[in-house]
Parts: C-alpha cells; structure tokens; sequence
C-alpha cells in the first residue's frame, strides 16, 4: 500500500492540486454565443418577448462569430500546407548549388564550378575579374575590357574561366602540373571573387553574387534555413538563381 506521507498518494486530493489555479480563457467561440444567444431566448420575459429585428441581429452576429472562426482556422490549415510546400522545395536544393544574392565567397571543389554574376551599370568599362583565397593573396586576376550593362556571368573550375559563355585566352604558368604535364587547379577551399570597374568618377566594386553548395535544410522559427558548404546559412529569400549544375 502506498505511504500516506509519500508524495505518489492520491495526488489529486493534494492542496497543490485543490488550488491550482486553472488557465483562463477571455475568448468568446462560438459555440458560447450559441449558448449566450439560447439562454436568453429560455429566459425572457413573456409578456414582452424579444422583438424579430433584435433576433435576426444576434443571429447576424452568431454568423460573423462563425465566419470569423472558420476563416481562422482555413488560414492556419493554408499556413501549415504552405510551409510544409516550401519545406519540399527547399529539400530538393540539398546538394545542389545556388547563386546567393551579395554573396562574393565560394568554395572550390575540383570537378565542380564555382558560378557567379555581376551587375554591370551603364557607363562602366575597363572591368576587372579578381579571385582571392583564404588568406586575401590574389591568385587570378583577369581583364574583361567593356561590357554590356546588366548581368555579366562567370564560371571558375580552378583552372579555366568562363565568362558570358566564352573561355578566356589566359596563361596557365601560374598553376602547377602533375607528373603527366597536366596542369593542376588550384587547391580546394574558399575563394572571394570582386569585380572592378571604372566607372568614369572612380575604380569601384560591382555587386557580385556568387554559388555556393546546399549540405543540408533546417526549419527554425517556421523559417527555412540553407545550410552552406563551408559553413554559414542563407534564407531562400536570398537565392537569386539555382544552378543547373
């Protein structure tokens, strides 16, 4: 038998559970409109009955309450199934590589390529395509001459560089070989990518947005999170563009 000085005896019989004090709620449903709306009907007086109009009143309020409610509960069923759609769209970028808005850091992994695009204004020219690593020491750096206004894109796999759909005619002394004479990209890891231009007042930066690899998608605070190789995280809001590649 279960001690009479044990804390596990007849629990509810305890004064901690006699005087707990039991949530409220302020909210009027309508199912307590309903309840509200009948009681009065039950209890009026004969001799001076309620009037039609201030009944047909009440029951127009019984059906905004009614609306109200049912409008609420659709909205939260649309809420659920939009984020349950945007988590699928997100789960199929694992893997995959996403140019990010206002992103210039990538990383280089050989067989892969890194993606990028500039935005050129008009009245820019001598452009400039410079590659950093790690460490900030240059490691490329391409002449581009003039360009359209718009997007100008580039493409990087180590070795060769691709922009608006052409190879440049570059040097490759910079880059090692193997015992075969093939020449070698370079080594893995981060990169930072900058385009500079003149822009007639000055030498300036253009807004440069750069790929990156998706590991993995998480959901915080009901918001998808892109988990990016090499660490750090974006928003889907920040995909401008998802990469054939």
């Amino acid at each position: 038998m279960t001690s009479i000085n044990g804390n596990d005896f007849l629990p509810q019989f305890s004064s901690e559970q006699r005087f707990k004090e039991q949530p409220k709620d302020n909210e009027l449903g309508k199912d307590d409109f309903l309840t509200l709306m009948i009681t009065q009907l039950n209890n009026q007086n004969p001799l001076e009955p309620q009037q039609n109009a201030e009944f047909v009143a009440q029951l127009a309020q019984f059906s905004t309450v009614e609306g109200v409610t049912n409008l609420a509960d659709n909205f939260d069923r649309l809420a659920t199934s939009f984020g349950s759609s945007q988590a699928l769209q997100a789960s199929t970028l694992v893997g995959r590589s996403v140019t990010l808005a206002n992103n210039q850091e990538s990383q280089l992994i050989w067989g892969d390529l890194v993606q990028g695009v500039a935005d050129v204004p008009v009245g820019a020219n001598d452009l400039m395509l410079v590659i950093e690593d790690e460490a900030g020491q240059v490691v490329e750096q391409h002449a581009l001459g003039n360009q359209l206004p718009g997007d100008l894109s580039f493409r990087w796999d180590g070795i060769n560089i691709e922009v608006n759909g052409q190879l440049l005619d570059m040097s490759y002394d910079h880059l090692q070989v193997d015992e075969d004479g093939n020449v070698l990209p370079h080594p893995e890891g981060g990169y930072m990518f900058r385009v500079m231009a003149n822009t007639g007042s000055a030498n300036e930066a253009l807004a440069v947005s750069v790929s990156k690899r998706v590991e993995s998608v998480t959901l915080q605070d009901s918001e998808i999170v892109l988990n990016l190789l090499g660490g750090g995280t974006a928003k889907m809001t920040d995909v401008a563009r998802i990469n054939s590649l």
